[in-house]
């Protein structure tokens, strides 16, 4: 199915693409309330592609396929924003770096100029030449007096070095972590995984999903469900090892990936945080109350042969079982 063209026809052709249209448009609009998307017609056309291929396709609509196909179809391309600072960052690292070229290279010519003066100077005492030691003390004054000045330069190109230094570092965590909840994003889990995979390494993942979240963001609004993200987030960073990493999947759900973990190690971890979550709550300003929320888990281990999207796609089944078993509990696949 053409889903581009659907998306533009102003007039569906039959009954059928009209009901067809009208529910990939619901699913869309859904999503994106669901997961706090701007209801942007950029963003529309993005998600209605989205679902109407994942629907033409056969894919089931979980958020985390519908989350790969427009990673797939989108996220590949790289924001034009990001670009332009990259640019301005580099082409300002290359002009401190030519000016402080140039600087270095005028104090060694200052240099081989005192030591000549030097020797010259040495000559004109045992000459005693006045005129000449005169004319001698200021030119190596006015040697001082301009070392002095590419000092400062050099000075002001370190410190504007260290800017730059540090909107790269800012560029990094920009494009590897999660802004809201501090975790590892989406990208920086498929770069892992796919590291792990050419390693030909042994590992469980982990998926999460926060119980009910819809409920919550309707409930209470979405700056409460923002910080019960946050509260979920500091879990999953707190309550594992070092070399375990944790990642905002999407939306309420995330993942735990454990190099060299199995079945067991997976299933430890996760009834550890989904009991230390069930135990937290989050206090309403408004009324002073707990709001008590929960999370489902699905884990799956790397069998031998089975790549990547194989092991994501049994854990979330898993997570889906978790999820019609009742919430709240950790399902191994």
């Amino acid at each position: 199915m053409d889903c581009k063209k659907l998306l533009h026809n102003r007039e569906p052709a039959g009954q059928g693409q009209r009901e067809f249209v009208a529910d990939v448009a619901k699913k869309a609009l859904g999503y994106m309330t669901k997961h706090h998307i701007d209801l942007t017609p950029a963003n529309y056309e993005e998600w209605f592609y989205v679902i109407c291929k994942a629907i033409s396709e056969q894919h089931r609509l979980s958020d985390n396929n519908l989350q790969v196909l427009h990673d797939k179809y989108f996220k590949e391309l790289p924001q034009v924003e990001d670009i332009e600072e990259i640019k301005e960052l580099s082409v300002n690292l290359k002009r401190l770096a030519k000016g402080s070229e140039q600087a270095l290279d005028k104090f060694e010519h200052n240099i081989n100029d005192h030591a000549q003066y030097i020797d010259e100077s040495i000559d004109a005492i045992e000459r005693q030449d006045a005129q000449k030691m005169s004319s001698l003390k200021e030119k190596i004054a006015a040697l001082e007096a301009e070392n002095s000045k590419l000092k400062e330069f050099l000075e002001s190109n370190r410190k504007q070095l260290e800017i730059i230094e540090e909107k790269f570092h800012e560029q990094k965590k920009e494009a590897e972590y999660d802004a809201l909840t501090g975790l590892l994003n989406r990208r920086s889990f498929d770069r892992d995984i796919e590291k792990l995979e050419k390693s030909g390494a042994d590992y469980s993942l982990i998926i999460a999903d926060i119980d009910n979240f819809k409920k919550i963001n309707d409930t209470y609004g979405h700056l409460v469900g923002d910080e019960i993200l946050k509260i979920v987030g500091e879990v999953l960073q707190n309550y594992v090892r070092k070399n375990t990493k944790s990642y905002r999947y999407g939306g309420e759900e995330f993942v735990v990936l454990l190099p060299g973990g199995d079945k067991k190690a997976a299933h430890i971890v996760a009834e550890r945080l989904r009991d230390v979550i069930e135990n937290k709550g989050y206090k309403v300003e408004k009324n002073g109350g707990y709001i008590h929320f929960t999370a489902s888990f699905g884990a799956a281990q790397k069998e031998s042969g089975e790549n990547a999207k194989s092991v994501i796609e049994r854990a979330d089944k898993a997570l889906y079982r978790a999820k019609k078993e009742g919430k709240n509990r950790v399902v191994i696949a």
